[in-house]
């Protein structure tokens, strides 16, 4: 079915076949092989390029959905135009630029609890019906559907930086999907990673002690900037349930409660202390309850903080604006029947 617009404009870009992947020790696709590839993905590289300093063509590639070997042969054409470096699996860089796109490789560090309970599923041989993403592939329900927020015990992490904005916390480049799910590999893409895609092992949640962590605590102002709710998604996807700070961004502080994230303010004083019993690591665990809306260090110490009744039954109770509606879907179909009644020729 021929699409309008926008959608149009892109042609082929979005619908481009899946090309049989090369046999092991062919060599790579070359500048004869464009046609290989959409014209649009040469002239998003290149506009990237020009604009980033931490790119990854691949990343971009998968967001278009191109092919393995489509994704390689633009490797290989932005290499000869001394765009890029050549790709070679052999290389650390190579091999990451792969694992990014389809799988990590065996000996690589996973960067998170889900990611590492979704290897097996992302490393299986691609159908079809099978998203390109190698993050996790949430079922129709898991998209639509905003978990209930229960009781939390777990790991905090420290991140004691004022003016987290939602470009760090996921940059634009990944903003590209309208999934609630699969982002959280991306979370503080240009923090958690160099240029090469290595880890920067200094970065908190790179560190062992902080690699489970559902809590972070974290400086003044977080999630300010542009109003995208992929940030939410983002930590959501990545494990993160709760954050804590002594001021959030209006439209961050919103979004959070519509995906089952709980912000929560509390004064610098009781910040200070948290986030020094944060930095304690994995075995200081920090408790959260909603129902008593109090945290409670890992010496046992009780901070309360105040929460709007609404927000706090919707997240107790799983509710994101589809859910209220749905709540309501007796009212409405006997509204529908009704007004059918009425006016059958509508």
């Amino acid at each position: 079915m021929k699409r309008r617009g926008f959608l149009q404009l892109l042609g082929s870009a979005l619908s481009a076949p899946l090309m049989r992947a090369l046999p092991a020790g062919a060599a790579a696709v070359g500048t004869a092989s464009k046609a290989a590839y959409p014209a649009l993905a040469m002239k998003m590289a290149l506009d990237q390029a020009k604009h980033r300093v931490n790119f990854l063509v691949f990343s971009m590639a998968q967001q278009l959905g191109l092919g393995i070997d489509q994704a390689n042969a633009l490797m290989v054409d932005l290499s000869k135009q001394g765009v890029v470096g050549l790709i070679q699996r052999a290389t650390k860089s190579g091999r990451w630029a792969w694992s990014q796109f389809w799988q990590r490789p065996e000996d690589s560090i996973v960067a998170s609890q889900t990611a590492a309970r979704d290897l097996k599923e992302a490393t299986q041989p691609r159908t079809q019906d099978t998203p390109n993403s190698t993050a996790r592939r949430a079922d129709a329900t898991k998209e639509t559907t905003m978990e209930k927020f229960e009781n939390l015990s777990g790991i905090a992490a420290p991140m004691p930086l004022v003016n987290i904005d939602t470009d760090m916390i996921i940059p634009k480049v990944f903003l590209k999907t309208i999934k609630r799910s699969g982002l959280g590999v991306n979370l503080f893409d240009e923090m958690r990673f160099d240029r090469e895609g290595n880890e920067i092992e200094d970065f908190v949640l790179n560190k062992p002690a902080y690699r489970d962590a559902q809590i972070i605590v974290a400086g003044d102002n977080f999630g300010c900037g542009s109003s995208r709710e992929h940030a939410p998604w983002a930590l959501a996807d990545f494990g993160i349930k709760s954050v804590i700070s002594t001021s959030f961004a209006d439209i961050f502080y919103n979004n959070c409660f519509k995906n089952g994230i709980l912000p929560i303010v509390l004064p610098q004083e009781a910040v200070d202390v948290l986030m020094k019993d944060a930095e304690k690591g994995a075995n200081a665990r920090m408790d959260i309850d909603l129902e008593a809306q109090t945290v409670t260090t890992s010496d046992g110490e009780v901070f309360s903080f105040e929460l709007d009744s609404f927000k706090k039954h919707c997240l107790a109770e799983g509710l994101d604006d589809i859910g209220l509606t749905m709540e309501k879907a007796s009212a409405i179909d006997t509204f529908e029947a009704s007004a059918s009644a009425a006016r059958p020729w509508v």
